[in-house]
């Protein structure tokens, strides 16, 4: 800026002008000094050669150091006189430099705020001018428009006219037609209201019997079931292992329909494998060939369903469904407003709960309960009048009791082994090695068996080993393998 760098040389001048003087005060002084202590020196030393005696020389000595301290002192005045007198002409020159550079900028602060309310004046102008002219080529613009509007207003009243007279003919047939439409819409409206209706029953009977069912076998069946009521075909599918193992088929043809041991790898599932991947439903249809399972064919147009059933987060099994039926059986399929896909996604999703509710409630009503005694043992008990008798009836009902629980369990855990590993038990039957593919899932099922069945029961009678032969070898012990 300019008036700070004027400031700065000003300032910067005045500083060298103060050291100039400074020195050449501290010069003089210091000659001034030097020639007196000369001079005091030589004539001490001449006295001293004069006079011998100890006095003469502390006489000298003291002289010298009045002398010294004499000129110190006129030195360091006159040095304090100098700074001063230097201190106060920079003061002068500062101040007067501070006053002229206060008065120059509030010269250039005048004339900037005239030529701001120049700019201003002129801008203001300029506004009003463009605002007129705006004005009056929008007045022009609307009578203009205002003109061709009516132009065509009267062109199109004329031109009304004449559709009218021809219009006035048909009026009678449109009338009736109309009123035929209008019928025709009550009734579809009535026969979709109807058609929902019986869908929404349909749900709710279908909610209602997978509820029924008492196993995970029976959720998973009764859910293809009842979804076969709203898809032309549909499908469940086990995941194990990069694999889709059929469940049940409904609608497909005989061969598919009774297949039981029928697998794919999921990467051929097309829209199941989306659906594996994501964990949600997908929703599609034919035109992308990629989504196609290969295990069927599906005309063109067909819409395709798949719903994951998930278990502790993981996709075990995966309902699929599409309309692809001959125009016979869709003829004869129930028709609803109510979109087939999302009844049977609240289907799949309302399994779901159910498999995790069953499994939940019989891992925790065989790990941290007993099983509910019969009656038999009940009414035993409430007779404890009846001392000998009552204690031996009582024995063997606990001792029965025991036994079948052990069995149930001993069932249970077998069966959860199966459901979740059949590729497995399937591939051991065939190469007799059941135990040596399955051995850490049975190993864990042995550990909660031994937990929760008590050591005499399992002296007694092996159920875990008989269950082991019967459910996952088929009754052949020989399909186990080694056992040890």
């Amino acid at each position: 800026m300019p008036f700070d760098e004027d400031l700065r040389r000003q300032f910067e001048t005045l500083t060298d002008r103060i050291r100039d003087e400074v020195t050449r005060h501290l010069a003089i002084a210091t000659g001034e000094l030097t020639a007196s202590v000369e001079a005091d020196r030589a004539a001490a030393a001449l006295q001293a050669a004069a006079d011998t005696s100890a006095s003469a020389e502390r006489d000298a000595a003291a002289r010298l150091t009045e002398a010294l301290a004499a000129a110190e002192r006129d030195a360091a005045a006159r040095l304090t006189e100098a700074v001063a007198a230097a201190e106060r002409d920079a003061a002068a020159h500062l101040t007067e430099a501070v006053a002229t550079a206060e008065r120059d900028a509030a010269a250039r602060l005048t004339e900037v705020t005239m030529a701001e309310r120049d700019a201003a004046a002129r801008l203001t102008g300029a506004v009003a001018t463009a605002e007129q002219e705006a004005a009056a080529r929008l007045t022009e613009a609307v009578a203009a428009a205002e003109r061709d509007a009516a132009a065509r207003l009267t062109e199109a009243v004329a031109a009304a006219e004449d559709r009218g007279r021809v219009t006035g003919r048909e009026q009678g047939k449109q009338d009736g037609l109309a009123q035929g439409r209008e019928q025709g819409r009550d009734d579809t409206r009535a026969e979709a209201r109807s058609t929902e209706r019986a869908a929404g029953e349909r749900l709710v009977e279908a909610v209602r019997a997978i509820d029924r069912a008492r196993s995970l076998s029976e959720i998973l069946d009764t859910l293809t079931s009842r979804a076969g009521r709203e898809a032309a075909r549909v499908g469940v599918l086990l995941v194990r292992g990069g694999q889709l193992r059929a469940w049940r088929f409904i609608g497909f043809d005989a061969a598919l329909d009774d297949a039981s041991t029928f697998e794919l790898p999921l990467d051929e599932g097309g829209i199941i494998a989306e659906a594996v991947r994501t964990g949600e439903a997908a929703f599609a249809d034919s035109g992308h060939g990629a989504t196609v399972p290969s295990f069927t064919k599906v005309p063109p147009g067909c819409e395709m369903l798949a719903v994951p059933i998930r278990m502790s987060g993981q996709v075990v099994a995966v309902l699929y469904a599409d309309q692809a039926a001959d125009e016979a059986a869709r003829d004869g399929h129930p028709k609803s407003l109510v979109v087939w896909p999302a009844i049977l996604e609240v289907l799949a999703r309302h399994a779901t709960r159910c498999l995790e509710a069953t499994t939940a409630f019989r891992a925790a009503q065989l790990l941290t309960g007993r099983p509910e005694t019969s009656t038999a043992l009940s009414d035993t008990a409430a007779h404890g009048s009846q001392r000998a008798g009552s204690v031996r009836a009582t024995n063997e009902a606990n001792k029965g009791d025991e036994d079948e629980a052990a069995q149930r369990y001993a069932r249970l855990l077998i069966s959860e082994i199966k459901l979740y590993h059949e590729p497995e038990v399937i591939a051991g039957r065939r190469d007799r090695d059941v135990v040596s593919r399955l051995g850490g899932e049975i190993a864990r099922a042995r550990v909660l068996y031994e937990q929760r069945v008590p050591a005499h029961v399992r002296s007694a009678t092996d159920h875990f080993h008989a269950e082991l032969v019967r459910t996952l070898a088929n009754g052949d012990a020989s399909l186990l393998g080694q056992t040890t």
